[in-house]
């Protein structure tokens, strides 16, 4: 079993706030450190080397000026 992941710190708080480029009061961090921990705390845990892979998504080409039957 792998360990537990790092709690967020507040630092990383600030650092995620800074580069979304919103702005939130000093006194509010509290909160958002607390939601964001929350949020964050089962994503931080998966093991994603444990998952199991899928198929790549199909992709599509807007810029394209014919599909592959020949139709615009």
């Amino acid at each position: 079993m792998s360990t537990p992941p790092p709690d967020l710190s507040l630092d990383e708080v600030r650092d995620r706030i800074r580069v979304a480029g919103v702005r939130i009061p000093e006194e509010r961090l509290a909160v958002i450190h607390s939601l964001l921990r929350d949020a964050l705390r089962p994503i931080r845990a998966l093991e994603t080397r444990e998952m199991s892979t899928l198929e790549p998504a199909p992709t599509f080409d807007a810029a394209a000026g014919r599909d592959r039957h020949g139709r615009r």
